[in-house]
C-alpha cells in the first residue's frame, strides 16, 4: 500500500505555529515581493479571497474582514517542513519527499486492519511533535492514494485519514472526482478525454487502457491502470528538472543597464547552483527582462543563447548573460523583472568533450565551482561570489515578514 501525507494549509500552519492567537484566524501568504496570494488558511478561502489575486486590490478587504497578512518566509517554512519529513520516516523507511508539504510512502509491514490505526498514529504524532496538522490518503497505488488524500481532507467524519483498500471502496470516490482533478491530467488531456466520453476518474479507470496508451501516451494509461488499482509508479527520487529558471521582480524598479546587470548576474549564478546541486550541464540559456504591463511605456524582450559547449560554469554563463543583456535592454524604459532559464539541461556524467578545441569545463573548473558552492554552503549565499554580483542577489519587499522563530538565534522564541 502507499500513503500520502499532505500539510493542511501548509504556509499558514507554520505561522499559527508559532502564534496560537491565529488559530481560526483567516490567514493569507503573498509571494516574492509581496505581490499575490499564494497560500489561504480556511477561514480566508471561506472568506471568498481567491488564490494568486493581487495583494494591493485586497488591502481594504483584509483591512476590514481582520484577515492576517504574511510574506512569504521559506527558511521557516523549509525548516518546518525537514521537521514534518523526519516524522514521518520514523514510521516509514521507505519515502519519497514529493513537495515542501507533501511525501509518499510505501507501508508493506502493516496489516490491511491495522491500516488506518497507523495513519491516525501518523498523523497524531506529527501534529504533536511538529506542530503541523496533516491528512492522509492510503490505497494500492500512489495516484489512488493522492485522490484519497483529497478526499480526506474534505470529510470531517474521517479526521483527515481516508483508507482505500481496493478498487471497490474507492470507486465512490472515482465517480466524484472530475477528470480534470486527477493526478498527472493535465488540461490539454482533460479537453481531450472529455470530448471522447471521460469525463470522471472512474472513467478513465474503467477505460481501454489499450486505447488510453495508442491515443494519448503511455503516462496516461500509467495513470489509468494505477486508477483501476494496479500499482505502476513506484517511490522515485526526485527526478532532475529539464529546465531551471530564475526570476525576480523589483521594488524600486530599474532603469539603469548597470543595476540591472547586477541583479541578473545574482540570478544566473543562483541558476548555476541548481544545475550543479542536480549534476546537471546546460547549452542553452534565456534572457528577458520586462517593463511589466501595468505602465505606459512598456518594454519586453527575451534572447535564447546557445552555447559552444555544455557546461556549469558559473563564468561562462556570466559571460553569455552580460553579452545577452546588452542586446536586450534599452534605454529610457523602467524595468521591474528580469530572469533567465537555463536549457537544453544533460547529466553530467554524458559530458561529451570536443574534438577540434579545448574542453571550457574541464577538471580545473569543476574543482573551482566546487570550492565556491562548499564556501557559499557553508558560510552563506554569495560569501564567494563574482565581482558583478551584488552582496545580496536580491532583496525581496516583505513588508509582512514574520520571525525565522527555527533557523536564527535572535528569532527564536523567548518564553518569559
Amino acid at each position: 500500500m502507499y500513503a500520502i501525507a499532505d500539510c493542511n494549509n501548509f504556509y499558514a500552519s507554520c505561522q499559527r505555529m508559532f502564534r496560537p492567537d491565529l488559530e481560526q484566524v483567516p490567514i493569507v501568504v503573498l509571494s516574492n515581493n509581496d505581490g499575490c496570494i499564494i497560500a489561504r488558511s480556511n477561514e480566508a478561502k471561506a472568506l471568498g479571497i481567491p488564490m494568486g489575486a493581487p495583494e494591493f486590490e485586497w488591502k481594504g478587504f483584509f483591512k476590514k474582514n481582520g484577515v492576517q497578512v504574511f510574506s512569504s518566509n521559506y527558511p521557516l517554512y523549509g525548516d518546518m517542513s525537514a521537521r514534518v519529513m523526519t516524522v514521518l520516516e520514523s514510521f516509514e523507511a521507505d519515502i519519497e519527499v514529493y513537495s515542501i508539504d507533501e511525501a509518499f510512502m510505501y507501508i508493506s509491514q502493516v496489516p490491511s486492519n491495522k491500516l488506518r490505526n497507523h495513519a491516525l498514529q501518523m498523523k497524531h504524532r506529527t501534529k504533536q511533535w511538529t506542530g503541523i496538522p496533516i491528512s492522509i490518503g492510503v490505497a494500492p497505488t500512489k495516484t489512488l492514494a493522492k485522490l484519497a488524500g483529497k478526499a480526506g481532507k474534505k470529510q470531517p467524519d474521517l479526521a483527515g485519514v481516508l483508507v482505500l483498500n481496493s478498487l471497490k471502496e474507492a470507486m465512490p470516490y472515482l465517480k466524484k472526482t472530475p477528470i480534470g482533478d486527477v493526478w498527472g491530467v493535465g488540461r490539454r488531456w482533460t479537453e481531450q478525454l472529455q470530448h471522447n466520453g471521460i469525463n470522471t476518474a472512474a472513467d478513465l479507470a474503467l477505460s481501454n487502457h489499450s486505447w488510453i496508451r495508442k491515443r494519448y501516451s503511455v503516462v496516461l494509461q500509467r495513470t489509468a491502470m494505477e486508477l483501476a488499482g494496479e500499482s505502476c509508479i513506484t517511490l522515485e527520487d526526485t527526478p532532475a528538472r529539464k529546465q531551471i529558471l530564475v526570476s525576480r521582480s523589483f521594488r524600486p524598479k530599474v532603469t539603469d543597464c548597470d543595476t540591472l546587470h547586477s541583479f541578473l548576474a545574482g540570478y544566473i549564478s543562483r541558476a548555476a547552483e541548481k544545475l550543479r546541486g542536480q549534476n546537471s550541464l546546460t547549452k542553452n540559456m534565456t534572457l528577458f527582462i520586462s517593463s511589466g504591463s501595468h505602465v505606459d511605456h512598456k518594454h519586453s524582450n527575451s534572447l535564447s543563447i546557445n552555447l559552444s559547449q555544455y557546461t556549469a560554469d558559473t563564468s561562462t554563463l556570466l559571460r553569455a548573460g552580460t553579452w545577452g543583456l546588452k542586446r536586450l535592454y534599452q534605454p529610457g524604459y523602467t524595468y521591474y523583472k528580469a530572469g533567465l532559464m537555463l536549457n537544453d539541461l544533460i547529466p553530467e556524467q554524458n559530458q561529451q568533450y570536443p574534438m577540434f578545441a579545448p574542453a571550457v569545463y574541464d577538471e580545473a573548473a569543476r574543482q573551482r565551482m566546487q570550492l565556491m558552492d562548499s564556501i557559499n554552503q557553508r558560510f552563506g549565499p554569495a560569501t564567494l561570489r563574482s565581482a558583478r554580483e551584488p552582496e545580496r542577489r536580491w532583496q525581496m519587499h516583505q513588508m509582512h515578514l514574520s520571525p525565522a522563530y527555527t533557523t536564527r538565534w535572535n528569532e527564536l522564541l523567548r518564553v518569559s
